[in-house]
């Protein structure tokens, strides 16, 4: 937590780094999952679009106009990769070709598509540099925490049995009120509406759960239980990232509406 923090708060170039360099990891880390998996993705699609997209999104100013700074943006590094790989699905047309292209693109999306918007979020004006994603680390933490210690001791229900049988529907619950109520708390000390950081600790915590669950049916997918070892008794970069993918694009959602309704 503290090397991200001061990664957030010291920007760039070392946090554009930092995310590309994450999400290229973390996409190694899926194309391994999906070979244990049965699967043949394509490499240069997975990992190559996912580690492009929040690169693209860094050097072009984010969605610019097309080579505009001298770099291409997200929208068109995606369109060049499909027509890429659709054009390699015609060359090379085995039995599983299809199915290996959608996988590898759908999971670059994922990865990629997910976190180019922490790009975005950190251009976001706030009361100090980075203050949106450090608060998002910390939100997504107390909701994680939260919903572990609650589920751990008061779990009864299940939240999704299929996906993943540990979590509960009062862990959950307890997830959701955690971040809201201290966004309501630290507020207006750190200089920020109360309602506004209550309402951006619900949103974080929303996409922290949701993106637990996404990356839980992925591992059942592939039957793994970590995505890698990277990290000794705690998994590989995915098992840590996948609760901070989904939060990104709902921050920036959550931000952009505040400011059209204040508009």
């Amino acid at each position: 937590m503290p090397l991200l923090l001061a990664i957030a708060y010291l920007g760039n170039p070392i946090y554009g780094i930092f995310i590309t360099a994450a999400t290229a990891y973390a996409a190694m880390e899926v194309r391994s999952m999906l070979r244990k998996g049965g699967y043949a993705p394509l490499d240069w699609l997975l990992v190559g679009l996912a580690a492009a997209l929040p690169l693209a999104a860094w050097l072009s100013g984010f969605w610019s106009i097309p080579f505009a700074s001298g770099f291409p943006d997200p929208v068109l590094v995606l369109t060049i990769a499909l027509v890429v790989s659709l054009a390699w699905l015609v060359a090379r047309p085995t039995e599983r070709a299809l199915v290996d292209w959608a996988i590898s693109l759908s999971l670059a999306l994922y990865l990629g598509g997910f976190m180019l918007f922490y790009v975005p979020l950190r251009a976001e004006p706030s009361v100090l540099p980075g203050f949106w994603v450090m608060a998002l680390l910390v939100l997504s933490w107390v909701c994680d925490s939260s919903a572990f210690f609650v589920g751990r001791a008061y779990g009864r229900t299940r939240l999704a049995p299929a996906i993943s049988p540990n979590k509960s529907v009062e862990g959950a619950l307890a997830g959701l009120v955690a971040p809201a109520l201290v966004g309501l708390i630290v507020g207006i000390p750190l200089g920020v509406p109360a309602v506004v950081l209550g309402g951006y600790g619900l949103v974080i915590a929303i996409g922290t759960i949701v993106g637990d669950l996404i990356e839980s049916l992925i591992k059942r997918q592939t039957g793994v239980k970590d995505s890698g070892v990277l990290i000794p008794g705690h998994g590989g970069l995915l098992d840590r990232m996948d609760s901070l993918l989904l939060c990104a694009p709902l921050a920036v959602l959550y931000l952009r509406a505040l400011s059209m309704v204040a508009a």
